[in-house]
């Protein structure tokens, strides 16, 4: 077929128009189902809450409906291609049909969860009747679309590429692009109009496939190789596909969670391990040959090492330095496994099993580090990140597939050799130097630097490394650091919770990751309130100006040790609102703010919103918001229609205190345009304390806090105190539960 032009004369090739649309159907699909999770859990949010298990259930529902698409294109790929082509494109129109029957993909609120029933069940329902028809057809369609154009002779891989291209387009488009730009309703129908175009796209695609069946081309398609021998000479290498497929699906979960809570927990920090992810696919599936893949194999266990090595320090300055190598090192181990999925894959007959196993490798990578982990270690805190990257060790490859993993007859020897260096080094090692971070640092890097030093001599084994950088992170946790001893550790779905005492004995810490939650005075009974709740900070004199009405009956959000209960006076009856059991506990056994209250106080398991939507109207004289400390950002609590709810649950006169402390998060101004926004609007001031030199030496830390009323006689004399500035209303984004868009909110001088 030719194409005339003034001059010019270009020549379409049929096999171009299958391989066009093909690369197309794969890839906006992709970025469709990519775009699928963020929406369904933004719409999920205000309705079920923010509790683990609403998205744990959300991580489980999209993984287990990708593992039933790509089971269900695996077995419809032994049919001719026609009837394959007429079997998908019935099941695209049924999820089309289901999709708008469910309101364009509205969950149902009455088959959301209750305050009596544990959630992650109903929330799988909910998703089920929204979304699951959609998401199902589309996540066959990338396997199905490949298969169908193997059948035209040529060599499908690439166009595995060309779908993780687009998942990292979608991935990187919802947050900052479709997000910022359109409320849910909008978003919605995008992506029906969306599900439609990928539609016909992929009948498209299926039906020029079908009229071009050749035979494969020699040379298009060489057999896989692994060390058992070629992967189409009779058994599959299917757990060693699974094995590597779940490594890096693992590792994601963890740097994420490593990262965002540990060095930087930065909002959308999450988006760029996930980027990375998806540009290892692309990059091993579109080209990769033998010598990267020996050569990257020499360099990971260098990587490794030095994470290992600034995993045992501590290490989060400075900050992009560190977040480089934890970057970097997942990369490598994203490109070394990905890398042997790909040269171990098999002839383009048996590529739905190919992704049938990798997509089992991905749900079961995933849904430990999810579901499994936070039970598993729940005493003994972030274990399966550094267990990933010694896993990670293992994965050695050579010209002929991977390095056989065994022992030598001495390598046994060695490694109780380097347990004794080891256990020498933690034993004759100076003790740390709270006052000084930086030597201490010094210290801890002379400590393991010499054992990471034996065991980069001793690397050219895969097992035997492995296990050294195991004894290395045994070494690590017995290592108590600047922050003194340990006095317990508890993990679920919210975290590690870990509570210290000083060096010094003097104080009762509790921190979440890096992140430094409350601290207390050991033995001072009653116990006074220290860093952002300090007497002569802003909560101090909120409570001290606030006409005594209006704290006689408090609702707080967020419980921390426990602080702000020393401010509950008899008479007072303050309830609190946490989402986290472990901090209960802790708050309860391990600090006596709250046994130590001098009045009432009550405190609630849940997500608060929900909590408080239940409570009578006109019950509350105070709420104080303090659930946006360590820059994580509920945003269902800072919606317009949350601070309706807040309104409601005031009595007549009540006020709102917020707690607005953030790194990179600009929230007055937010907050302003929200309460401006009611029907009955509030005035917002802000206290930006910064402590003295002295006051920092009694336990007082920089915090940031608005206080929101609506006549000035409401909040006494917090009315009139200087410390307390004006927030005018500025331009700027407006949140809603169906709109919110972090970076409109960005600091501008981060």
């Amino acid at each position: 077929m030719a194409a005339s032009l003034p001059g010019v004369v270009v020549t379409l090739s049929p096999s171009r128009f299958v391989t066009a649309a093909s690369a197309l159907a794969v890839f906006c699909s992709a970025a469709l189902l990519f775009t699928a999770q963020p929406l369904a859990g933004k719409q999920l949010l205000p309705l079920a809450g923010g509790t683990p298990a609403v998205w744990a259930a959300c991580l489980v529902f999209f993984q287990g409906v990708l593992l039933l698409g790509y089971l269900y294109a695996h077995l419809i790929g032994r049919l001719p291609t026609v009837a394959q082509v007429g079997i998908h494109a019935a099941a695209l129109a049924g999820g089309y049909l289901l999709f708008r029957a469910s309101g364009w993909g509205t969950p149902d609120p009455s088959l959301l969860p209750d305050d009596s029933v544990f959630p992650a069940g109903r929330v799988l329902l909910a998703l089920a009747a929204s979304v699951a028809g959609p998401v199902f057809a589309l996540s066959a369609t990338a396997p199905l679309v490949q298969r169908w154009f193997a059948g035209t002779g040529q060599n499908p891989y690439p166009l595995y590429a060309a779908s993780n291209a687009g998942s990292m387009i979608g991935l990187l488009g919802y947050p900052f692009l479709v997000e910022p730009l359109l409320p849910v309703a909008g978003q919605r129908l995008l992506w029906a109009v969306g599900f439609g175009v990928v539609a016909g796209l992929v009948v498209l695609a299926g039906c020029l496939a079908s009229g071009r069946r050749e035979p494969v081309r020699s040379g298009d398609e060489q057999p896989a190789r692994h060390r058992n021998g070629p992967a189409d000479a009779g058994r599959s290498p299917w757990l060693l596909w699974v094995a590597l497929a779940a490594l890096p699906s693992s590792l994601l979960c963890g740097v994420t969670t490593h990262l965002t809570t540990d060095v930087a927990p930065v909002p959308l920090l999450w988006v760029v391990p996930l980027a990375l992810y998806l540009v290892s696919f692309i990059v091993v599936f579109a080209r990769w040959p033998d010598r990267a893949r020996l050569v990257l194999g020499r360099v990971t266990p260098m990587l490794l090492l030095a994470l290992t090595v600034s995993l045992l320090i501590r290490a989060t300055e400075p900050l992009v330095g560190v977040a480089a190598l934890h970057l970097t090192t997942f990369l490598a181990v994203c490109l070394l496994c990905h890398g042997e999925l790909a040269h171990l894959k098999p002839p383009p007959e048996r590529l739905t099993g190919f992704y049938l196993a990798m997509s089992v490798g991905g749900v079961l990578g995933g849904s430990f580090n999810a579901l499994v982990a936070p039970v598993l270690f729940a005493d003994l805190g972030m274990v399966e990140y550094p267990l990933a990257l010694c896993l990670a060790a293992l994965v050695r490859p050579s010209r002929d597939g991977l390095e056989p993993l065994r022992l030598g007859r001495r390598d046994p020897l060695l490694v109780v050799g380097f347990v004794a260096l080891v256990a020498a080094a933690l034993y004759f090692a100076p003790p740390p130097r709270s006052d000084s971070p930086a030597a201490d640092t010094a210290l801890r890097l002379v400590k393991f630097g010499l054992p990471a030093a034996a065991a980069f001599a001793l690397v050219t084994n895969p097992l035997r490394f492995a296990l050294l950088l195991a004894v290395l992170f045994v070494a690590g946790r017995l290592d108590p650091g600047t922050d003194g001893p340990t006095l317990s550790v508890s993990r679920n779905f919210f975290g590690v919770l870990r509570v210290s005492r000083s060096p010094d004995g003097t104080l009762t810490r509790l921190h979440h990751g890096t992140t430094l939650h409350g601290q207390q005075r050991a033995g001072e009974s009653p116990p006074e309130p220290l860093m952002y709740y300090h007497r002569r900070g802003p909560v101090g004199r909120l409570v001290a100006g606030l006409p005594a009405d209006r704290t006689q009956r408090v609702a707080a959000v967020g419980l921390g040790c426990g602080a702000m209960a020393a401010y509950v006076d008899p008479g007072r009856h303050w309830t609190f609102y946490e989402i986290d059991p472990n901090v209960v506990a802790v708050a309860r056994e391990q600090f006596t703010y709250l046994k130590d209250a001098r009045g009432t106080v009550d405190v609630v398991l849940g997500d608060a919103r929900r909590k408080l939507a239940i409570e009578p109207d006109a019950t509350f004289g105070l709420i104080v918001l303090d659930a946006f400390t360590s820059d994580a950002i509920p945003v269902h609590l800072l919606t317009r229609e949350a601070f309706a709810l807040y309104a409601r649950k005031l009595k007549p006169g009540g006020v709102i205190a917020v707690h607005l402390s953030n790194r990179y998060l600009d929230l007055p101004p937010l907050v302003a345009r929200v309460a401006g926004s009611l029907d009955e609007p509030f005035t917002l001031k802000v206290d930006h304390d910064l402590p003295t030199d002295g006051e920092k030496a009694d336990g007082k830390y920089p915090s940031l806090w608005a206080v929101l009323y609506r006549q000035p006689a409401d909040a006494g004399k917090v009315a009139t105190d200087a410390h307390w500035q004006p927030m005018p209303v500025t331009p700027g984004p407006l949140w809603r539960d169906d709109f919110s868009d972090l970076l409109g909110v960005w600091r501008r001088d981060e």
